[in-house]
């Protein structure tokens, strides 16, 4: 399928969903059948995109909405790929209630699935082919002592608790599932089976202030290493799977992603995410849909962002580089908006009145064909004013004007 064939097939699945009865029945035979088949057009659709020459930019989001991960990233990608979490839920036998509810929060950035911008892929399909590789990575890197030993510098842990619980979670990790706990389990003296070795635990017990929890800790937290450090190859196979790019939001994965490749550059856009970039960040998908649309303002953009990317050497210039291109062009689009509104008021107002009152005199005197040259004459008149006005258009400013005003 086309790229907005599938988005539109996706918003109309979407909506149905949204429609369901907010019941705890499991979904119908039909509504199973319809999500799994759009899963498998959206893998073959992507693996086109894939084949395409120019290969069109791809960015794999897992963090944030579509919509602020697009502005943040300078609206560097032509389509952002992202776990589908409907069919996610479809994996978990779902009650109708539960897809209504994903399909709702979907349909928040309906404007940018119908387009074809926003893709969300099923990821268990990346790890049903490749999650043995993500297996690999994971204990290459946990055979690294100095990356095992900053992993464990950034553990923030809390407890145990008053029913023994350990919570465990990256400094500046932004995933939802970053905080993780773990309970402590007592061997029940009364279950063990000295013939096969087998026995029960019982957990939240009471804290005991006398019991040396220490080495249960060491352990736990060594356990959150291996989560963390596959979490994030987990995301990079699935990423490199359909095709894109993976960046990370997370301060604490591109940290740890800079540890393991000290000799590899971070590309334009993920030195954007660190970037502070003005005006796009709080876009709306609606208004981003309609700023995308853009396409001669979009490839200055990116064509400024590869200049200004020329002469950095390092990540921390490469952010620098961004930050101050996006604040010069944020300065650009207030001048441009100015003098919009002066071009407006003079090249439009006065000389079209003028034109007007000569297509009138233009008819009492000389009828059909001086109106005519009176009409004409208005289209010359306003000729500079639409070339200016096209040509503001396709300038990376624009899109900061436009921006603006879709806030307003």
């Amino acid at each position: 399928m086309s790229i907005e064939s599938l988005g539109g097939l996706r918003v109309e699945v979407l909506r149905r969903l949204a429609g369901l009865p907010a019941s705890e029945d499991p979904p119908s035979d039909q509504i199973i059948q319809a999500v799994y088949r759009l899963a498998a057009e959206t893998v073959r659709t992507v693996a086109q995109l894939v084949r395409q020459t120019p290969r069109p930019a791809m960015l794999w989001n897992q963090e944030l909405d579509v919509a602020q991960f697009l502005g943040r990233t300078l609206l560097l990608a032509d389509h952002v790929l992202y776990p589908d979490h409907v069919f996610d839920s479809l994996r978990r036998e779902p009650s109708a209630r539960q897809l209504k509810e994903d399909a709702t929060s979907e349909l928040m950035n309906a404007e940018l699935l119908a387009s074809g911008i926003a893709i969300p892929v099923p990821a268990g399909v990346a790890m049903a082919t490749q999650g043995r590789a993500a297996q690999e990575l994971t204990a290459g890197d946990l055979k690294t002592p100095e990356l095992v030993a900053w992993v464990h510098s950034q553990l923030i842990v809390e407890g145990p608790t008053a029913r023994e619980a350990l919570f465990v979670r990256a400094a500046d990790d932004l995933a939802q599932d970053a905080a993780n706990f773990w309970l402590h389990g007592h061997i029940d003296r009364g279950s063990m089976d000295h013939e096969t070795g087998r026995f029960k635990t019982s957990m939240l017990q009471p804290y005991d202030p006398g019991f040396d929890y220490e080495p249960w800790i060491n352990q736990v937290k060594n356990s959150a290493i291996g989560a963390l450090v596959q979490r994030t190859h987990e995301r990079i196979v699935a990423a490199d799977v359909f095709g894109a790019e993976y960046v990370s939001a997370s301060l604490f994965e591109a940290r740890l992603l800079r540890t393991r490749e000290r000799t590899a550059r971070i590309g334009p856009a993920q030195a954007a995410l660190w970037a502070d970039i003005p005006e796009l960040t709080t876009m709306r998908g609606p208004d981003l849909a309609k700023l995308l649309t853009n396409e001669g303002a979009i490839e200055d953009l990116r064509r400024q962002v590869r200049a200004a990317l020329k002469t950095a050497r390092t990540d921390a210039e490469n952010i620098d580089a961004i930050t101050e291109l996006t604040h010069q062009l944020e300065a650009a689009s207030l001048n441009l908006q100015k003098r919009s509104r002066t071009d407006l008021a003079w090249k439009a107002v006065i000389p079209g009145g003028l034109s007007a009152a000569s297509m009138v005199l233009g008819t009492v005197t000389g009828g059909l064909v001086a109106a005519s040259g009176g009409a004409l004459g208005a289209l010359a008149t306003l000729a500079p004013f639409l070339g200016d006005r096209m040509n503001t258009r396709r300038d990376a400013a624009y899109l900061f004007v436009a921006a603006r005003r879709g806030r307003q």
